[in-house]
């Protein structure tokens, strides 16, 4: 393309990087408003609030938001003479992957958690559960935990870090789109200061995962183990909500700040160090696969 066709709205690669990722978060959030006025409309049961999260609840809600992230990359990737895959879910190995960054994600977590009761800041008890409604409760929420990692990961780490990436650059592009997930969360009733910063800490961390991975899959993994431990191993609260079939009960001890509080273990000053520790461990474990992701930078083929 000509100098004189470039401007405001197109660069050397076609449409500029933040037009396109405007254009998805736009079909994004008209599908996702269809979907809130359509359920306002028919008021089904099961869309009313409960006391307690459940693996239903939380399958409903994945659903509702992996529809219209997925039809608007879906829309993005054939506009671009892609597939969705090219965004992350086209690599080698990716059970691998998947399976270390969902054992990594347990461990975190663990550990979080470990902190926080040996500091005297968390209180744990058993919930006694059978050992057929403790197998029943773990399945089901390894299956929800598992959407919320592929409809998250796909929507912020997907498309939208790789478009933003092509004009602004990788860590720009991973600051903003932290952000906005960061930002996303302040709606839920539980949530903190601190919450809300640890959120911005895992976004960063999960796009760190990305670029050294070159795929979704690990940070997929990763988000997966540290919502399955938290839920369901753990039972802690979760942006101020408790979790039902759990099979230990987390409650924290003492200030807010230090112990989480109703937020839960994403709620203490705690996760920022350990967040970093984490940070530290990707980039001295996981290899550097940053070839991958520029291979995701091209810009639109033919």
């Amino acid at each position: 393309m000509s100098r004189a066709g470039q401007g405001w709205l197109r660069g050397p690669a076609g449409v500029r990087a933040g037009w396109r990722g405007l254009a998805y978060l736009l079909i994004a959030l008209v599908l996702v408003a269809v979907e809130i006025a359509g359920l306002a409309w028919l008021k089904p049961p099961w869309v009313r609030p409960t006391a307690l999260l459940t693996p239903r609840i939380i399958l409903l809600n994945e659903v509702l938001l992996l529809v219209p992230i997925y039809l608007a990359s879906l829309a993005m990737a054939r506009a671009e003479g892609r597939e969705v895959a090219a965004f992350g879910l086209r690599q080698p190995r990716p059970v691998r992957a998947l399976a270390g960054g969902l054992a990594a994600g347990i461990a975190v977590l663990s550990l979080l958690i470990g902190l926080l009761w040996g500091g005297g800041l968390a209180r744990i008890s058993l919930q006694g559960l059978g050992l057929a409604a403790s197998l029943a409760s773990l399945a089901a929420w390894l299956g929800v935990s598992l959407l919320v990692g592929v409809t998250e990961e796909l929507g912020f780490r997907g498309y939208p870090l790789v478009a933003l990436a092509r004009g602004i650059g990788f860590w720009p592009a991973a600051l903003l789109t932290s952000l906005v997930f960061a930002l996303l969360h302040v709606s839920n009733g539980g949530e903190s200061v601190f919450g809300i910063l640890n959120v911005f800490g895992a976004g960063m961390i999960l796009c760190l995962a990305r670029q050294r991975t070159g795929g979704l899959w690990w940070p997929i993994g990763f988000h997966t183990g540290w919502d399955f431990a938290q839920n369901v191993i753990f039972g802690t609260h979760d942006s101020g909500q408790g979790c039902a079939g759990a099979l230990l009960s987390t409650l924290p001890v003492g200030p807010a700040w230090l112990s989480g509080g109703l937020t839960g273990p994403e709620g203490s000053v705690i996760g920022l160090g350990v967040e970093l520790a984490v940070a530290l461990t990707i980039l001295r474990l996981l290899p550097a696969r940053r070839d991958d992701f520029d291979m995701d930078q091209r810009g639109p083929s033919g």
